[in-house]
C-alpha cells in the first residue's frame, strides 16, 4: 500500500515555511520532498491526505514505561487521588464497595491513588477501617507500592488477617497484582484494546510495559486477537528471568507470530522503594524517623549477579532506583559488572539524585528513563520527606546537561498515559492550570521543548527520516514552538503504525 501525504509541514525541518510531499510504501518512508520540487502523485497512491500547508508531520510517541494491564484496570477503579483524610476516602469507598459487589467476574474491589503522605499526623487507614464489608477490598497507594486489603481480601491473597494491620509494602504488594489483575482473559484483552487505542489517539505508537507478568505470552494473545494499534516492548523481573533465557530471549528479537509489533524488552530490576511510602532508599533519613532511610530491596550483590546474568544473555537492564542512596548504589555496581550494561539500559525513575553522581550515567552509556507527571504529584511530598534536598529531584536539565539522554514516560497507572502533559510538564515544572501562574517548581530544571520532544519520540530524533518505519503522528501545531499550555491542548489530528492508519479525525 502506498500512502502520500501533500502539503505537509514536518517538525524539525529547516525552512518552517516549506511544505513536502512524503511517500509511505511498504510500511516505511521512502522519499521527503519539498513541495515545489515533488512530482505527481504516484498512480499506486492508496491513500492521500492533504494537509494544506496547515498540519504538521512527525515521528510518533513512545511512553517508555507503563504498566499497560494496570493502566488498563485503573481506568475502571475508583481513583482517590484527592482525598485528604481516611475519612474521606471512607466516604467515597463505601458505596463504590455496593456498586462493584453487583459487577461478576471481578475478584477483588479495587480503590487506587490514595497518597497518605499528605494527611494529617496520625490519620491512617488500615485493615479495620476496611472491615465494615465482607467483600474483598484493596485500596492500592499512589506510586503502587503499598496497599491495605480488609481481612476477606488478606485470607484471598494468602495471609492470615489475625495481628496484621493490611498494609503490603513493595515485594509483597508487587506479588499481589496477578492476583488483582486475575479477571477473564476475554474481558481483560477486551479492555486493553480500548485502551491501546485510546494511546494511539494521542499518536503513541510504542510502549514498554512493565507489568509485573510474563508479557511476551500475554501480548502474543492480545495480538492473535487483533490487538495491533500498538508496537509492545516486553519486560521481565527476577521471576521470569530463567524462563526467558532458557527460551533464548533477548532485547529487541521479536516475539513469534506478532509480525514484529511485540519485542522482547529489558529485564526490570527494582532496587528501593518510592517516595509516598517513605521507602526510597536515601542518604538521609526520614523526618522524625531517624532510623528510616527507606528500603534497599535487593542486596547489592543480588544487584550485580542479575544484571551481569541478562547482561550475558543479551538482555538491557531496567534498574528502578528512586532514592539518591539507591541510585548510587545501583550506579556504582551497574559500572562493576561485566560485561557492561547493553546499550539502551536505564535507571527507571533517577528521581533524587546526587549531582556528583550524575557522571556514571554518561560513563557507564545508561539512559536515564523519566516520568515528569510524577513531579507534579511529588512536589509536596518531596518538600515534606526530602528538606533541603529538592533542587536535585527530578534533576531533568543536570542530566541532559551532562550528556545523558532522557527517555520519557508516565509509570501508567501512576500517572496516565498522556505524553503531551508529560512534555509539558517538562518544559515548564507546571501542573495543568499553572501555565502563566508563575508557580514553575525549581525551575532551573526545565529542559527545551527539543530535548523534551526527541525525549518522546519512537526515534528518538526531531522529525522524520527517509528509509524509517512510518510511525508517524498528523499534529495541528508545532510541538518544537508550542508552550505548556499548548502542548496540553495539542490536537492530534491522525497516527499511523508502520504505513497503516491507528487513529484519524481529518
Amino acid at each position: 500500500m502506498v500512502t502520500v501525504f501533500v502539503n505537509a509541514r514536518l517538525v524539525g525541518f529547516e525552512d518552517p515555511r516549506e511544505t513536502y510531499t512524503v511517500v509511505v510504501e511498504g510500511g516505511k518512508i521512502t522519499t521527503i520532498t519539498p513541495t515545489s520540487r515533488a512530482q505527481e502523485v504516484p498512480p499506486a497512491a492508496s491513500n492521500v491526505y492533504d494537509l494544506h500547508g496547515q498540519l504538521y508531520l512527525a515521528p510518533s510517541l513512545i511512553d517508555a514505561h507503563t504498566h499497560f494491564t494496570s493502566w488498563t484496570l485503573s481506568t475502571r477503579r475508583l481513583d482517590l487521588y484527592h482525598c485528604k483524610s481516611s475519612n474521606e476516602v471512607l466516604e467515597l469507598v463505601k458505596p463504590y464497595v455496593e456498586e462493584q459487589a453487583k459487577e461478576e467476574g471481578l475478584p477483588f474491589i479495587v480503590a487506587h491513588k490514595m497518597r497518605v503522605g499528605e494527611w494529617e499526623e496520625g490519620d491512617s487507614i488500615s485493615r479495620s477501617s476496611l472491615d465494615f464489608t465482607n467483600k474483598p477490598l484493596v485500596i492500592l497507594f499512589a506510586g503502587l507500592h503499598s496497599l491495605c486489603a480488609n481481612s476477606e481480601a488478606l485470607r484471598r491473597l494468602g495471609y492470615e488477617p489475625e495481628g496484621r494491620d493490611g498494609i503490603l509494602l513493595e515485594g509483597d504488594c508487587f506479588k499481589t497484582f496477578e492476583k488483582l489483575n486475575d479477571i477473564s482473559e476475554d474481558i481483560l484483552d477486551r479492555w486493553v484494546d480500548e485502551a491501546a487505542s485510546k494511546a494511539a489517539a494521542m499518536g503513541v505508537t510504542q510502549i514498554v510495559d512493565l507489568e509485573w507478568a510474563f508479557n511476551a505470552r500475554i501480548w502474543r494473545r492480545r495480538y492473535e486477537k487483533g490487538t495491533r494499534s500498538l508496537r509492545v516492548s516486553v519486560g521481565m523481573y527476577q521471576e521470569h528471568l530463567d524462563e526467558a533465557i532458557e527460551a533464548g530471549h533477548r532485547t529487541g528479537d521479536a516475539v513469534d507470530g506478532t509480525e514484529g509489533l511485540v519485542t522482547i524488552g529489558p529485564h526490570k530490576i527494582i532496587t528501593d522503594g518510592s517516595l509516598g511510602s517513605r521507602t526510597a532508599f536515601c542518604c538521609d533519613h526520614y523526618p522524625s524517623e531517624p532510623t528510616n532511610f527507606g528500603r534497599m530491596e535487593v542486596p547489592v550483590s543480588t544487584l550485580k549477579d542479575l544484571a551481569e546474568k541478562a547482561t550475558r544473555n543479551g538482555l538491557r537492564l531496567a534498574v528502578h532506583a528512586i532514592g539518591d542512596a539507591a541510585n548510587r548504589l545501583t550506579l556504582e555496581t551497574l559500572a562493576k559488572i561485566s560485561p557492561p550494561p547493553l546499550p539502551g539500559s536505564s535507571i527507571e525513575h533517577a528521581q533524587l539524585l546526587t549531582l556528583s553522581d550524575i557522571p556514571l550515567f554518561t560513563q557507564l552509556n545508561l539512559i536515564a528513563s523519566v516520568q515528569p507527571c510524577h513531579l507534579i504529584d511529588d512536589r509536596e511530598l518531596a518538600a515534606k520527606f526530602w528538606p533541603g534536598r529538592t533542587e536535585r529531584a527530578y534533576a531533568f536539565a543536570s542530566l541532559v546537561e551532562a550528556g545523558v539522554e532522557l527517555k520519557m514516560g508516565s509509570d501508567a497507572p501512576v500517572a496516565p498515559i498522556d505524553p503531551w502533559d508529560a512534555i509539558a510538564v517538562a518544559v515548564s515544572r507546571t501542573a495543568r492550570g499553572e501555565e502563566n501562574s508563575g508557580l514553575s517548581w525549581h525551575p532551573e530544571q526545565c529542559i527545551s521543548n527539543e530535548v523534551a520532544w526527541k525525549s518522546s519520540t519512537w526515534n528518538g530524533k526531531v522529525g522524520i527520516e527517509v528509509g524509517e518505519q512510518a510511525d508517524l503522528v498528523i499534529l495541528a501545531s508545532d510541538p518544537l514552538k508550542a508552550n505548556a499550555n499548548e502542548l496540553r491542548a495539542m490536537d492530534v489530528k491522525a497516527t499511523m503504525l508502520g504505513g497503516r492508519v491507528t487513529h484519524l479525525k481529518l
